[in-house]
Formats: C-alpha cells, sequence, structure tokens
C-alpha cells in the first residue's frame, strides 16, 4: 500500500463498477530499470480505467486486489504469471510466463451492475 484510501467507505463488491489509475512495467518497477509497457497516464492526462470488478474483465490478479482496496487506495503489485496472462502472454508487448509490475490506484467505486438471474447465477458458478 503505498497510499491508503478512504476508511469510511467500503470494498467493492463483485459486479461493481470501478475506475482505476495505472502503470504496468515488465522486468520490475520503473526505478528498477522495469520498461513500461501500458499506462492510463498519458501526455493529455490520465484516463482512468474502468470495468466491473470481480467478473473477470481483467487478470485475475487485478480482480483479486482491487476487491480488497478502498477507494483513493493506492498500491503496488507484483502480479506472477499465473494470476497475470499465463504461458500465453498478451497482444505481442507481454511475453509469456511475465511478471507484471503495476503501480494501481482505486480512483472511484461506481454502482453495482443491475444482474439478471443468469449473470447473478454466472457469479455463483465463477469465483474468484
Amino acid at each position: 500500500v503505498t497510499k491508503e484510501g478512504n476508511a469510511d467507505k467500503p470494498k467493492p463488491q463483485r459486479a461493481q463498477k470501478v475506475k482505476t489509475s495505472y502503470t504496468l512495467t515488465l522486468n520490475g518497477f520503473k526505478e528498477d530499470g522495469g520498461k513500461q509497457i501500458d499506462s492510463s497516464k498519458g501526455i493529455f492526462g490520465d484516463k482512468p480505467f474502468e470495468f466491473y470488478v470481480g467478473t473477470k474483465q481483467v487478470i485475475k490478479g487485478w480482480d483479486l486486489s482491487l476487491l480488497d482496496m478502498r477507494e483513493g487506495e493506492a498500491r503496488r503489485l507484483i502480479i506472477p504469471s499465473d494470476l497475470g496472462y499465463g504461458s500465453k502472454g498478451a497482444g505481442g508487448s507481454i511475453p509469456p510466463d511475465s511478471t507484471l509490475y503495476f503501480e494501481v490506484e482505486l480512483t472511484e467505486i461506481g454502482n453495482m451492475a443491475k444482474l439478471n438471474a443468469q449473470q447473478e447465477q454466472w457469479l455463483a458458478d465463477n469465483p474468484l
């Protein structure tokens, strides 16, 4: 944890929308010589990444970590390959079996998704 979150707010629940600010590096964090390969922060400012947490829209390491964070909290995450992209890698920029280094902040916890019966069943059948 590099920045404490809002202790008055609950942690997100599965299928709740979250917004995150992040930077991804390989081979360590930037100050350790890691190579930045992705970031929500560009030359025109931060464009937060939003998704429904705990629904497998992102890598498992992110789902597990963000479900344990509070709004405003920032962390440095070291995500092993089996909780990242595994032996397949991703998009040519992430080689197979890569450890991922993230600096991530949970900038906002939004509304719960309005789930139908099929979606609720999917969540029950697909634990993290």
